[in-house]
């Protein structure tokens, strides 16, 4: 006590010296005194003299007398004269500020206590280096201030606190909240901090939850997710869902570079069918550390609260790798009677979990509608149910189809021009070389060649270079057959190569024009089919967590499927050829079906790929000659009887010039024998001779 009653007077006397002092220049070890100067320490007016202890009690007890008692927060200067500072007890304070903490800061105290043990100036004396980062936590801020054997960085938790964390890439503190709302939907918050150090968090945090949510009978149902956002030292940045498996990642929406630094992380998101009911409790489990397997967590924390008024059944807490669960690395503390609070004792390992599992009493929640399951239905089932509704659509739009294409008969819209190439592959089902041949014909008659025999040679000469009036095909046969500015084709054998690839270039040309020809008869079948299946897609699309990805993954995994199913149907000459390609369209086939199914499940993938097949399937179906064809095999016929029955006439007459090419297509040169009439432009035996070469 008399210690500090003479502390007080030599306060007193300190605080009214004036603030002034002689400032002596030290150049050198030799100019410091020896001898202390004496200084004159005469009271000021008013004081009693600190060697006279009655004067000094007098003068308290004179001050106390007239002391008034006002509330701090009213007095504008306590170092007045007539002002007494009352001071609570450092003891009482402590308390105050304790009772004053919200439930996060008493977890994260009870979770952080275990880590500070040692103080800073402990530390530094070990010879430690340390890093200060700036309070912006910029990390080109980071300065060395001693050299050491273990770094050490100044990291800001989210409450503000600075705490000294190893310098390497980690998790030094984590908190995940769970408020469990009436109507089973949990609002989450989770803050993390990372020292990040360029190696595995290069480009930031990226979290990963789990998709499905199982019971303990081991029945599976899809959650429902729904991402708030994301902050980086209260900074917002854009984070997406994305679904790949089993898994929900939230990632960054722009691909970002996370400098070397310490970082605050809060993940804002809602979770919905999360909680199971049973007949006598509801339950809740998370995995709080499962989303990052790859770093240390020095401190796990969770709380759990639910609505006020309701009471746990039963609380647990298990940490380590699944095989190897522990109940003595963690705590639970009551928070609250609604409120309860996990906290690891221990680092949490990279492969290892901290688990919390809470029973609640069933009346706690709203029991879920019969609206809010069907939607739930949906959720876990409707990609199933959506890619079997496209299919069956499909397949029944197809019979309808079919039933009114047989009803119209021949009656179309669609024009028809029957070529001599085309007659020849419809009568028979093929393009061979009497089609080729019939082909040649069709180009002297338009003028563009000319066929002669010369003694025992037959010549084609090309007569211009003006193809406009020609279709593809035929413009390609003609330039296969006259190379470069050759105009004069001799039909000899060293000269078939040329015959075969116009007669290739014949047949593709009329394969494809017939396949057209069906297709427009039968658009509407295809518009239909084509739509209900990009319908379908888009409805399962809406189903996922990210419906623009989840499109875009079914629309290229169909799109890649119907690429190798048209690669599947070509016929190549070459054996080894047409195995290698078979078996690797398979494979892509294959690879599609599996990419698709990461993001639905794997038989609404196959539903979706059957729906391909069926389309090009039935397409096929329409161009076969005694399909959709057949319905100008009339034509055919109605044309053929009329060149046989009018052959006498024909074969005199002008007409034998336009119908020549047809004659040949149909076979009927023996109803068409040389005549003096029909001499000059009769062709017939020439080209029948020409394709005696393919």
């Amino acid at each position: 006590m008399k210690k500090l009653f003479l502390t007080i007077c030599f306060s007193l006397v300190l605080a009214n010296l004036p603030a002034a002092a002689r400032i002596v220049e030290i150049k050198d070890v030799t100019s410091i005194p020896k001898e202390p100067v004496p200084i004159d320490m005469t009271a000021p007016e008013g004081l009693p003299d600190p060697n006279n202890t009655e004067e000094v009690i007098a003068f308290f007890r004179d001050r106390f007398n007239n002391a008034s008692v006002s509330r701090a927060e009213n007095l504008n200067d306590l170092n007045q004269s007539n002002a007494v500072d009352v001071q609570h007890s450092t003891e009482y304070i402590r308390q105050m500020q304790e009772n004053s903490k919200s439930t996060f800061e008493k977890i994260y105290d009870q979770a952080i206590g275990r880590i500070t043990d040692t103080p800073k100036d402990d530390v530094l004396a070990s010879g430690t280096r340390f890093f200060e980062l700036a309070s912006e936590q910029s990390p080109s801020s980071a300065t060395e201030l001693q050299r050491p054997d273990v770094p050490v960085v100044n990291a800001v938790l989210p409450t503000g606190r600075r705490l000294l964390v190893p310098a390497r890439e980690h998790i030094p503190y984590m908190l995940s909240s769970f408020n469990i709302l009436p109507t089973g939907l949990i609002q989450v918050t989770e803050d993390i901090t990372v020292v990040a150090n360029g190696q595995k968090l290069k480009h930031g945090v990226t979290k990963i939850l789990p998709k499905y949510s199982k019971s303990r009978s081991g029945v599976r149902k899809k959650l429902d997710i729904q991402l708030l956002s994301v902050t980086i030292n209260n900074q917002k940045i854009p984070y997406v869902l994305e679904e790949i498996g089993d898994y929900i990642i939230i990632k960054p929406q722009q691909k970002y570079v996370l400098q070397p630094g310490v970082y605050n992380y809060s993940f804002k998101y809602l979770l919905d069918r999360k909680l199971w009911y049973y007949d006598d409790f509801t339950e809740f489990y998370w995995d709080v550390t499962g989303s990052y397997l790859n770093l240390v967590i020095t401190s796990a924390n969770a709380i759990v609260s639910i609505p006020d008024g309701k009471n746990f059944l039963t609380q647990n807490v298990l940490t380590g790798y699944p095989n190897r669960l522990s109940h003595n690395r963690a705590m639970i503390a009551s928070l609250d009677n609604n409120a309860l609070g996990f906290a690891s004792t221990l680092p949490i390992l990279p492969g290892e979990g901290m688990h919390i599992l809470v029973s609640l009493d069933k009346n706690v929640f709203l029991e879920p509608g019969i609206g809010r399951r069907f939607v739930w239905f949906v959720t876990d089932y409707g990609d199933i149910l959506f890619a079997l509704a496209g299919l069956a659509a499909v397949l029944i739009s197809y019979m309808l189809s079919w039933q009114y294409l047989k009803r119209r008969g021949t009656k179309s819209n669609i024009s028809f021009r029957l070529t001599a190439p085309i007659l020849s592959y419809l009568s028979k089902n093929s393009f061979d070389k009497t089609a080729f041949g019939a082909s040649l014909l069709e180009l002297y008659r338009k003028n563009i060649i000319d066929i002669q025999k010369q003694d025992q040679n037959i010549l084609l000469i090309k007569k211009t270079d003006d193809l406009s009036a020609l279709s593809r095909s035929e413009k390609k046969a003609v330039n296969n057959l006259f190379v470069g500015k050759d105009s004069v084709l001799s039909a000899t054998l060293p000269n078939a190569l040329k015959f075969k690839r116009a007669a290739n270039a014949m047949e593709k040309g009329t394969k494809v024009f017939l396949k057209l020809f069906s297709l427009q008869l039968n658009v509407g079948y295809l518009v239909f089919s084509i739509g209900m299946l990009i319908l379908t897609e888009i409805a399962i699309a809406m189903l996922g967590i990210n419906p623009l990805q989840t499109g875009l993954v079914l629309f290229s995994g169909t799109l890649t499927v119907a690429f190798y199913l048209w690669i599947l149907k070509r016929r190549f000459k070459s054996k080894t050829v047409n195995y290698t390609v078979k078996i690797l369209g398979g494979i892509f086939i294959l690879f599609a079906v599996l990419l698709m199914g990461i993001y639905i499940k794997l038989i609404s993938a196959f539903f979706l790929v059957a729906t391909v097949y069926t389309i090009f399937e039935y397409s096929e179906l329409f161009t076969k000659r005694n399909n959709l064809l057949k319905m100008r095999n009339k034509d055919c016929e109605e044309l053929r009887n009329y060149l046989e029955t009018h052959a006498q006439t024909i074969a005199h007459g002008h007409e034998f010039a336009s119908q020549q090419a047809n004659i040949f297509a149909l076979n009927l040169r023996p109803f068409y024998p040389i005549n003096n009439d029909i001499a000059r432009i009769y062709k017939l035996d020439i080209v029948a001779e020409i394709i005696q070469l393919l």
